[in-house]
């Protein structure tokens, strides 16, 4: 039998396939097994460069054993494919047919052929294509060991063409889904990211200060929000170009994610502002000090060009529990007017 496959090969991409359709696959070879009279039952799926990977092997331990997570080449199926016998929708290999490539048959059955004209035979296979709506292939469905040791009935064929058929909805359905997840996650991303700095962008903060709110409404945790405005910031972009001001910003956030901890978010609010939420905050003491670490931090000089560039950042902080009513609104503009209260006392002095 052909199932599938050798030794994974080197380089070959392995798709990672969702536990559910695993779950689900598991169920269909099972159930081909069981009713259709079959000792083993075995689905490769697609790889990204063409390759196919067994995910599902039911019916036979050693089968099992020996094929889960194997792969094949495309080159060694398609081999099997322009040797085997159409049988329908399915393709029959008969061992007494020349030109297989021996290095296909990667798990054989260890029983004895049966003397018979329509005996099965322990290196004959029975498979069938799986492809999408779209006639792409998506991967093959393998089954060995008819329980009589002959060759299947033109019943039991058609029942299996069935099978291939919902086996391939489920791969289909599985690979839209994560395509459409792995969509909305990119879409997620860029809507809220900054694309200069890399941080988070002000839709990202608003979205974390709004889960907070509707998730640990029951808790009470100290949260502060530490709101960064730059100082001496437009003098650059005025003397030194966009280009100057630009690098000050992604330096400025690197410095700024360099101090703070890793369950900590910061974003580009807009233009030369930052904000940093801080969670999980012992009291408000350790909360300031963060922020002192900011704005240390931040004042050493930034090189653009040979010349050494220098900002400052006036930080204020709001503070909030979690359990009361938060308003990521309010909560933002206190910490607003405390970054200005502190831009005032810093120009008066």
């Amino acid at each position: 039998m052909s199932t599938s496959s050798s030794v994974p090969v080197a380089g070959l991409v392995v798709p990672t396939v969702p536990g559910d359709l695993v779950s689900m696959l598991d169920r269909l070879a099972q159930t081909i097994v069981e009713a259709l009279g079959f000792g083993v039952a075995v689905v490769n799926i697609v790889c990204a460069d063409g390759s196919l990977q067994v995910v599902s092997v039911a019916g036979h331990e050693d089968a099992r054993t020996t094929l889960l997570g194997h792969i094949d080449t495309a080159e060694a199926w398609e081999n099997m494919l322009s040797v085997s016998e159409p049988w329908g929708q399915l393709r029959y290999m008969d061992h007494r047919q020349g030109g297989i490539d021996e290095s296909t048959m990667s798990w054989v059955p260890d029983v004895k052929p049966v003397d018979a004209e329509d005996a099965w035979h322990p290196e004959d296979a029975l498979f069938a294509p799986l492809f999408s709506s779209e006639g792409v292939r998506l991967g093959m469905l393998s089954v060995d060991l008819p329980h009589d040791g002959r060759r299947p009935s033109e019943a039991s064929c058609r029942a299996l063409e069935a099978f291939a058929m919902a086996t391939a909805l489920a791969i289909e359905h599985a690979t839209l889904r994560s395509r459409a997840e792995a969509s909305e996650k990119i879409s997620l991303e860029l809507a809220t990211r900054d694309a200069l700095t890399g941080l988070g962008n002000r839709a990202m903060m608003i979205h974390r200060l709004e889960h907070i709110a509707s998730a640990r409404a029951d808790q009470r945790e100290l949260l502060g929000l530490v709101f960064i405005d730059l100082d001496g910031f437009k003098p650059i972009n005025d003397r030194h170009s966009h280009g100057a001001g630009d690098r000050v910003l992604q330096e400025v956030a690197t410095r700024i994610m360099s101090v703070v901890r890793d369950h900590d978010t910061v974003v580009r609010w807009g233009g030369d502002e930052f904000l940093v939420l801080l969670e999980q905050l012992d009291d408000e003491a350790s909360g300031r000090r963060v922020a002192e670490r900011i704005t240390a931090s931040v004042a050493a000089p930034i090189r653009y060009s040979g010349l050494d560039l220098h900002v400052t950042a006036s930080a204020g902080m709001a503070f909030c529990a979690t359990g009361e009513h938060l308003d990521y609104r309010e909560l933002v503009r206190h910490a607003d007017a405390a970054m200005y209260a502190v831009k005032h006392d810093v120009h008066d002095g």
